[in-house]
């Protein structure tokens, strides 16, 4: 699998990002919050009461994609410097080696990023999305968790952003 160029460049990300804040209502800005306003305007574009739309999260969504080949571009988006360190901070000179390179801190950073956010990858609007987050398009059936049930999914994601796109016309 090739990783979406959104989960390697920043700038391609948050274009798409801040797109969808701007036209399908993505939010909330800060989740952990109660959000009263967005949630109420939620309800009432879903025709449905607080607590069904407060269920309907990007991390239930259909296009919300999570399999590991995913998670594994979202982290490996987020790479540094793969050299070892020793102490004195010079590698291959005399000096205690700290037994973990700097790859290694690396990806527990990563994975603690996305541990924290609970990341995936909208396919609908092609950026990596916080799962605790929502938009006007969520769809029933996520995530996608596995490349062996993605193809249906993927068919109602395709057809449901396809809808999307001819509104904004």
């Amino acid at each position: 699998m090739e990783c979406p160029i959104e989960t390697k460049d920043p700038v391609a990300n948050l274009k798409h990002r801040n797109w969808a804040f701007a036209n399908v209502g993505y939010g909330p800005a800060n989740p952990e919050l109660p959000n009263k306003d967005f949630w109420d305007t939620k309800a009432e574009t879903w025709n449905t009461d607080l607590a069904q739309a407060k269920s309907m999260r990007c991390g239930n969504c259909a296009a919300f994609i999570q399999t590991p080949e995913m998670i594994a571009c979202i982290t490996g988006g987020m790479e540094g410097d793969e050299e070892g360190e020793y102490e004195n901070g010079e590698e291959g000179e005399e000096g205690e080696y700290n037994g973990e390179t700097e790859s290694e801190e690396n990806e527990d950073l990563e994975m603690a990023v996305q541990n924290a956010a609970d990341l995936g990858y909208c396919e609908l609007f092609h950026f990596k999305c916080a799962a605790a987050r929502t938009c006007d398009a969520w769809l029933v059936g996520g995530p996608i968790t596995s490349m062996a049930n993605s193809r249906r999914q993927r068919e109602a994601v395709e057809f449901q952003r396809v809808n999307f796109m001819r509104d904004e016309d």
